[in-house]
């Protein structure tokens, strides 16, 4: 059963059932103890006229007609004689005094005895009679309850889609929505029961509008940076095709060569960039980030030999973090890269991987040029490059900031060793088994 409405009509229904037949079984029992202790009085109240009585008549010399199961029977006895009876058919034999239940030819009696002036008056009825009685006490009762289960069900039906009647408009105004209107859903004049999930939704479509811009905006970014070194390559294979010599010919496959590689970089860049956005999933684990970050410096050694630069591990301490090991990979590999890019030939990157406190740190210290303070901020930022030249990307540092909150750390810029160069430092929180420091 998925409808809600089916499911709560059903339920009232059967609650308005279940409260009836407990009502009627309620009135019965009231109904009988009430006439259990009537009738009681009236068998006591019988014998007590009797008793008033100075003669008796004899006992009837033919049987008279009495409905011997609904009607009140007197005996009187005396010295073991009986003077009187009621019904000649009903001969119930002598009781001790007071009231009591006495089962005679298949049936069960309530009877009550009075001892008076060497009497015993003995008044009985048939319990059927009582019990007959309280059954239509009990059915005057319930019938006219019965007779408004039909009103009442109406009312119910109506009453449950009157109170569903904002849900049916939540999903009437879902429904006549196109893929695009990601505005918030009307949240005025809403119960509190559906208030929480309309708030959720309304959350959801703001996070997804939010997600949507900027998408729209990494792709417009993305087809404006791919523009330049296409067109770069475009032009150096025009250049390489009018080639006359080979010199010229050669100089020209270089200047291609060197687009189509800034090319392919630009477009992994975008790549990581997408995979590190807030929506993307996510896959969780145990990350020795020592042995990540002397992978990632052994993938960069040749590429800063070649290019004069010292690139060296200062510092690696054994710590685990957990996280997801591509985007950390990424992180560490963009830091690298960008501090071998930067600094001159004869300069130096170290890397060190140590603990603070209950976090996990990464430290890239170069002697390139260094980011002045004031620019220290818009690094960050998506294709922003420092300098006139237009080298880079300008997705470095922003897939590494993507990484940092991706795993819930900080970063922070500050000067190299006496105030020349650039030193980044990451901080993550360790995870829970890391091991102890000694």
């Amino acid at each position: 059963m998925t409808s809600i409405n089916r499911r709560l009509l059903v339920l009232l229904l059967g609650g308005l059932l279940v409260a009836g037949l407990l009502a009627g079984a309620a009135t019965y029992l009231k109904a009988r103890e009430e006439l259990d202790e009537l009738f009681d009085y009236q068998l006591e109240q019988v014998a007590r006229a009797f008793s008033r009585q100075e003669s008796i008549a004899p006992l009837p010399s033919s049987g008279i007609n009495y409905e011997e199961e609904s009607e009140i029977a007197v005996q009187v006895w005396k010295g073991g004689t009986q003077l009187f009876s009621s019904h000649r058919g009903r001969t119930i034999p002598p009781q001790p005094p007071g009231i009591k239940t006495v089962y005679f030819r298949h049936h069960h009696w309530r009877v009550f005895v009075l001892r008076d002036a060497g009497r015993d008056i003995q008044v009985s009825q048939p319990i059927e009679a009582r019990r007959e009685l309280s059954v239509i006490f009990a059915a005057r009762t319930i019938v006219p309850l019965l007779l408004t289960v039909p009103v009442l069900a109406l009312l119910i039906w109506l009453a449950v889609r009157y109170a569903l009647r904002p849900l049916t408009g939540i999903a009437d105004e879902l429904g006549r929505r196109s893929a695009a209107s990601l505005d918030p859903l009307p949240d005025r004049e809403l119960p509190d029961e559906i208030r929480p999930l309309v708030e959720r939704l309304n959350d959801l479509l703001q996070r997804l509008t939010h997600a949507f811009d900027a998408q729209q905006r990494f792709v417009a970014d993305a087809a404006h940076e791919l523009r330049t070194p296409l067109t770069a390559v475009g032009l150096q294979l025009r250049v390489l095709e009018r080639s006359a010599g080979e010199a010229e010919r050669q100089e020209a496959l270089a200047r291609l060569k060197e687009g189509v590689d800034r090319a392919a970089r630009l477009v992994g860049q975008l790549l990581a960039l997408a995979r590190l956005g807030p929506e993307a999933p996510s896959a969780v684990a145990p990350v020795d980030l020592a042995g990540l970050v002397g992978e990632v410096v052994a993938e960069r050694a040749r590429l800063a030999l070649e290019k004069g630069v010292d690139l060296g591990i200062t510092a690696s301490e054994s710590l685990t973090v957990t996280g997801e090991e591509e985007a950390l990979r990424a992180l560490v590999g963009n830091l690298v890269d960008n501090a071998v890019r930067h600094t001159p030939p004869g300069g130096t990157v170290d890397v060190a991987v140590r603990r603070a406190g209950n976090e996990a740190v990464i430290q890239v210290t170069d002697t390139g040029p260094g980011i002045p303070p004031a620019e220290r901020e818009r690094v960050f930022d998506r294709f922003y490059r420092r300098g006139k030249d237009g080298t880079g990307s300008g997705l470095g540092l922003a897939i590494v900031k993507s990484a940092v909150e991706r795993h819930g750390g900080s970063i922070r810029l500050d000067a190299g060793a006496a105030g020349h160069g650039l030193q980044v430092t990451v901080e993550f929180p360790l995870a829970a088994a890391a091991p102890a420091e000694h």
